[in-house]
C-alpha cells in the first residue's frame, strides 16, 4: 500500500533589472555574467529549501562521545566510523541506494578536509580509482565505505555548539528520503520592457514547488565540528 505525505506548495525566485546605462557603461559583457548569477541564485536557493526538510530529520549520528547538540566541539570531528554506522543503519532500514550499493552523501568542504586526512586502516578512494564505466557526478569527490561524497559549501552549518563551536551537519541518504511536488519547475524568467526608452529589462527566475521527508529509514544526519572551522 502506497504511503502519502503533504508536501506545501510554495513560490520561489528572485529578479534583476538590467538596466541600458549598465551595458553601455561597464568594461565587460553583462549578459553573461548576470545569467550566470541568476542560475547560481536557483541552484542556491532550491538547494537551501531542499536541505531546510532533509536536516529535520529524525535519525542522527553525533560526533565524537557527543549525545546532543550544543556539547559539540570543534574537535569532535567526523570519522570513517560515523559513515559505517550511517550506511550500515540505512542497509539496515532497508533503504534502497541511491546509485548502484551506494547511498549518497552531501559533505562540506571543511568536514570532507578531516575525513581524507584521517589516518588509519582503509583510506580514501579517490575518483580516479572508480570503474571506468562510472560516471563521477558534478562536485564529486569519491566513494568510500558505501558512500559516495558531494562535496558543497551549501551544506548546512551554524554556531550552535560548545561555546558556539561551528556544527556541520553531514547528510548521508538513500531513495525515498525526499518527496518533492512541482506544480512549476523553476527556470529562468525575461521579464517584459515595459520602459518607453527601453532601458529597464527584468530578468529572474521562478519556480512554484515543495519538498517533505518521505521515509526517515532512508535518511541520516551526522553532526560534527572541524578541525578548520
Amino acid at each position: 500500500a502506497p504511503t502519502s505525505v503533504t508536501i506545501t506548495l510554495a513560490e520561489y525566485g528572485n529578479s534583476v533589472l538590467v538596466t541600458r546605462a549598465l551595458e553601455l557603461f561597464s568594461l565587460a559583457d553583462v549578459d553573461p555574467a548576470i545569467a550566470n548569477i541568476i542560475a547560481f541564485n536557483l541552484a542556491g536557493s532550491i538547494d537551501t529549501v531542499a536541505q531546510t526538510e532533509l536536516r529535520g530529520g529524525t535519525n542522527v549520528i553525533y560526533g565524537g562521545t557527543r549525545t546532543n547538540t550544543v556539547t559539540i566541539a570543534a574537535t569532535d570531528t567526523i570519522t570513517s566510523a560515523n559513515i559505517r554506522k550511517a550506511v550500515a543503519k540505512l542497509r539496515s532500514g532497508l533503504s534502497v541506494p541511491r546509485k548502484g550499493s551506494m547511498y549518497w552523501c552531501g559533505i562540506h568542504p571543511e568536514v570532507s578536509h578531516d575525513l581524507r586526512a584521517e589516518t588509519g586502516a582503509g583510506g580514501w578512494r579517490l575518483p580516479h580509482e572508480y570503474n571506468s564505466n562510472d560516471n563521477i557526478w558534478a562536485g564529486e569527490i569519491g566513494s568510500y565505505e558505501g558512500a559516495y561524497f558531494v562535496e558543497s559549501a551549501r551544506m548546512f552549518n551554524d554556531t550552535d555548539g560548545a561555546s558556539s563551536a561551528k556544527v556541520y551537519r553531514t547528510i548521508l541518504c538513500g531513495k525515498e528520503a525526499l518527496a518533492e511536488a512541482v506544480a512549476e519547475e523553476p527556470h529562468v524568467v525575461i521579464g517584459p520592457v515595459i520602459d518607453q526608452l527601453m532601458r529597464f529589462r527584468p530578468m529572474g527566475w521562478y519556480g512554484v514547488l515543495g519538498f517533505k521527508r518521505y521515509r526517515e529509514a532512508a535518511l541520516y544526519r551526522i553532526l560534527n565540528g572541524s578541525s578548520v572551522a
